[in-house]
């Protein structure tokens, strides 16, 4: 009889997971409409422009609409991997490899990797506290991060300080990241981690709602967990906490 509850229970779950996938592809089909036309825009006007621009003095021209098709293209990439990732992550699918590294180190790389990303007169400011050496995803950790930084770039103003602090005391990793952008109300705060969610003062800008849903399972999964502090027009702190086992 229990076996026969447990197989019940089980299937229930399994045909849940089922209808939570099927939303998932759902929901990726209607917001993929809406945010490939943009990017996708983009690159078929720049593309037929650049044939335009064939004179010696208009390269400026031809470099700038290259420049939108790279950015466009970008754009596309990191829409279609955020789905893949939670496509992944629901079904169970991501595997954590630990292993050393040099926290300070991996990230001062990746803050190296979004140079290129930053607003007009935008600097960020990076210091670490305790020993450098911890254990963890160095992939996944990567993504986080550059997720958080990549927002905290894209909603904060010119000529801004990004600040990124990283701890390591005891068995704890602490990872914060601030910024003085457009902030998060208090009601959207309480549904930030939702997949597709996106804040009421972010609609004008792209995304897809993905983000910060990833980084929260990925946090998970490292035996962590993620704390949003804000205020509108004030700026948002971003605070990772991952436990480390004794030996690590």
């Amino acid at each position: 009889m229990n076996k026969l509850k447990e197989s019940k229970e089980e299937l229930i779950k399994t045909l849940q997971k089922e209808k939570d996938l099927g939303e998932l592809k759902s929901r990726f089909v209607t917001m993929a409409s809406h945010e490939f036309r943009t990017p996708l825009s983009t690159v078929l006007s720049s593309a037929y422009l650049l044939e335009k621009y064939t004179r010696t003095e208009e390269q400026g021209n031809r470099k700038k609409h290259i420049d939108r098709i790279v950015s466009s293209v970008r754009m596309l990439s990191d829409i279609l991997n955020d789905f893949l990732s939670v496509g992944k992550i629901e079904e169970g699918k991501i595997i954590v490899k630990p292993s050393e590294l040099n926290i300070k180190e991996h990230i001062g790389a990746i803050i190296n990797e979004l140079t290129n990303n930053k607003k007009a007169g935008q600097n960020i400011v990076y210091s670490h506290k305790g020993t450098v050496t911890t254990v963890l995803d160095q992939g996944i950790l990567k993504h986080i991060i550059m997720n958080l930084l990549s927002n905290a770039i894209k909603f904060s103003p010119e000529n801004s300080i990004i600040h990124i602090l990283s701890e390591r005391k005891d068995h704890e990793l602490l990872l914060s990241i601030k910024d003085k952008g457009i902030g998060i109300s208090k009601e959207d705060r309480k549904h930030l981690f939702e997949r597709f969610f996106r804040g009421g003062n972010v609609t004008n800008i792209q995304g897809t709602g993905l983000g910060l849903h990833i980084v929260a399972k990925y946090a998970e999964l490292m035996n962590g967990v993620i704390e949003c502090k804000s205020e509108i027009g004030k700026g948002t702190q971003f605070i990772l906490k991952f436990k480390m086992k004794n030996n690590e």
